[in-house]
């Protein structure tokens, strides 16, 4: 074992991207190979595509960013390394040493760091300025700021008592931001991760993609602190490059034992759907999700029902569900009592609720508090068994994600292409958008959300969007904090795992979805558990902890979730606003028409009344104020007609308009009436 190797940090090392061999290795300390230069560009064979995570896909679109990943230890596969790297791009104007590689208008390098502890935003912090005081020297090749860096932060590290559990390893994972980002979606993922499946977070830049997975990593009991262990062990079916080779375990040795009576659902195929377990049998229908009534049993879904169920790829992860399918009936069974009476929706008794909730949450949190993570079989396997966690693969991961030992896994992307691969993703989660799709219906309703749940996810996320106006105690206070967050769901899970010790049939587990706890039961971390040791656990009341009585507040809770978080909703929301939009334009079209109309029937009624008051003849203002002249106009239009009855043509000026001729009987209709009255006196006097 070499020195770096007993240490927290092991090592600190730059890489750049050069123009013709891509991203490599430029310098490291200590270096990557035992005995080699700082300034090779060979990286271990385990380690072969280092590079391509340290300088992530679509790096070159940003100035500066940060990448978290993980890798598997060199030495002992039950290991995983975790690195940060902070890259930026300068041009290359600001170089004071321009070596020939420097071949683009601008330089693009990372300073990475590897370390033995999950201490993700406590190292990025002090990364971030050396990577900007290591950018500002303009000369790379000064490498002395990078070796006092590596020995800074192991001393500093080794001071911190107890680091496994210190408060700095949820630096930078804001649980606070994952709710406001997916609001009650964020429960559905913290569901989603239990199932073991195969999720793909998609986002670019990198470090919200990054951060994303940490913090909802960081909403499980202990699973920062010691879970994400084994977070990249995996035996693959045949040599890949991302992977180790371990001389010191033998080929036919198996691997993984979590327990003698486990039976760990490892599949040898690619895309395990957990053969074992008939999904389709095993889950209950919505109604019955919601129900209390311990007697009372749903009949199994209609083939109607069935193609409710939104299938396009395109479309939200969460059922589509037509109203009266989905939280009406449910909502009718959740109003009956243990004893088979009717619902009762005579008035709302949400505040009756909700006291009896914060009283029973007080309770939980005291208990909690005191209860000891380890004893209750804390944190859960999930990582483990060929499961893996990566906070960001790039292209080359590819091929070791459809090795066929590969259970699952958790991992985040910046190329399109692990979107578009099928194989790839089972569930894929667009970080942006909050968008989360999957084609697998079963999932689908493994993962609907209990009136309990809704509770649950609600409850939270009041308290974080509510806005608190000290300013001494912004991202401070206990309610509605990172901390006080990652309490609720340990509250959550310990109770959903002291729920699932009741025998089958009990009305409690439709308080979490029964079907997603017949699922679950069949994973590897929950087997694992069952076997492990929690006895402290039986000290909870089995139970969720936002049970109760129906209120009109969750029908509006329903909806508004079934609005929001289905296609059906989508597409009335949709259709709602380009209603909106077409009644505006519609209503300004109207009234513009109207208004044109009136301004015509307006000037048709002012003409109209002034040739009425000229007894048929137009008369301009000239003619009143000179009569004189206007005899003689009208003198000079008679000898013009009659010189026009006579045959002459009559001359016109150049500079006048043309006159278009008319046919004979438009000029004998141009004036139709005979003068009469004042009009024939006038006439008569020329």
């Amino acid at each position: 074992m070499s020195i770096s190797e007993e240490k927290i940090i092991l090592h600190v090392l730059v890489v750049g991207f050069h123009h013709k061999k891509g991203c490599q290795v430029e310098y490291s300390f200590p270096p990557l190979i035992e005995g080699s230069s700082p300034d090779s560009n060979e990286c271990p064979s385990g380690w072969k595509y280092l590079p391509t995570l340290a300088l992530p896909d679509g790096s070159h679109n940003f100035q500066e960013d940060t990448v978290y990943f993980h890798l598997p230890s060199l030495t002992d596969r039950m290991k995983t390394v975790y690195g940060i790297s902070c890259f930026r791009q300068i041009p290359v104007e600001k170089l004071k040493n321009q070596t020939a590689d420097v071949t683009r208008n601008s330089v693009q390098k990372s300073v990475c760091v590897l370390s033995t502890v999950p201490l993700y935003g406590h190292v990025q912090v002090k990364m971030s300025l050396i990577t900007h005081a290591y950018f500002e020297e303009g000369d790379f090749s000064k490498v002395s700021l990078l070796e006092d860096t590596y020995h800074h932060l192991n001393a500093c590290l080794s001071q911190i008592e107890d680091l496994a559990n210190a408060p700095q390893l949820f630096v930078g994972l804001s649980a606070r931001e994952l709710i406001l980002k997916f609001r009650h979606k964020a429960l559905l993922l913290f569901k989603l991760l239990l199932l073991e499946r195969k999720c793909v977070f998609y986002c670019s830049p990198v470090k919200p993609l990054c951060s994303t997975i940490l913090t909802l990593l960081s909403l499980y009991p202990s699973m920062i602190e010691t879970g994400l262990v084994k977070s990249t062990s995996i035996r693959p079916s045949r040599p890949l490059s991302p992977i180790p080779t371990y001389a010191d375990t033998p080929d036919d040795e198996e691997e993984f034992e979590p327990g003698p009576s486990v039976d760990t659902p490892t599949s040898t195929e690619p895309n395990a759907k957990y053969s074992n377990v008939d999904l389709a049998e095993e889950a209950t229908t919505l109604a019955q999700h919601d129900s209390v009534d311990s007697t009372h049993t749903a009949p199994p879904r209609s083939s109607q029902s069935q193609d409710s169920i939104e299938t396009d790829n395109s479309d939200r992860f969460t059922i589509k569900e037509t109203p009266t399918e989905d939280f009406v009936p449910s909502f009718a069974d959740d109003g009956r009592s243990s004893t088979g009476g009717s619902a009762c929706l005579s008035r709302d008794v949400s505040m009756d609720t909700i006291a009896n909730v914060v009283s029973n949450l007080e309770a939980h949190i005291g208990t909690v508090a005191a209860m000891d993570s380890a004893l209750c079989g804390l944190p859960l396997k999930i990582f483990d068994s060929g499961y893996l966690c990566l906070p960001y693969v790039s292209l080359p991961y590819m091929e070791l994600l459809t090795d066929p030992n590969v259970r699952g896994y958790v991992v985040g992307a910046t190329n399109v292409l692990f979107k578009q691969k099928k194989n790839i993703a089972e569930v894929l989660i667009e970080v942006d958008t909050g968008k989360i799709e999957t084609n697998n219906l079963d999932l689908k309703k493994c993962l609907y959300l209990s009136t309990e749940d809704l509770r649950f996810a609600d409850y939270i996320v009041c308290h974080v969007v509510d806005e608190r106006h000290d300013v001494f105690l912004d991202d401070v206070g206990w309610e509605g904090g990172d901390e006080w967050i990652r309490t609720q769901f340990r509250i959550y899970l310990m109770s959903l795992l002291r729920t699932s010790l009741l025998p089958e049939g009990s009305r409690e587990l439709d308080h979490f979805n029964s079907a997603f706890l017949s699922v679950w039961k069949d994973t590897y971390n929950y087997k694992t558990w069952r076997c492990s040791n929690h006895e402290e656990i039986y000290q909870l009341n089995p139970g969720h902890v936002f049970s109760g009585q129906l209120s009109v507040t969750d029908m509006k809770l329903r909806l508004t979730h079934t609005m929001q978080n289905t296609e059906g909703g989508r597409k009335l929301n949709q259709a709602m606003v380009n209603t909106t939009k077409a009644l505006g334009t519609t209503s300004k079209a109207v009234g513009g028409a109207i208004a044109q109309a009136k301004g015509a029937v307006t000037t048709w009624w002012t003409s109209l009344t002034a040739v009425q008051a000229n007894g048929g003849f137009e008369e301009s203002d000239e003619t009143e104020e000179n009569p004189g002249q206007s005899c003689e106009t009208g003198t000079n239009e008679t000898e013009g007609e009659g010189g026009r009855d006579s045959g002459e043509t009559p001359v016109q000026d150049e500079n006048s308009p043309a006159v278009p001729s008319l046919p004979p009987s438009r000029m004998e209709t141009q004036h139709p009436l005979p003068p009469t009255g004042e009009n024939f006196a006038k006439v008569e006097h020329v």
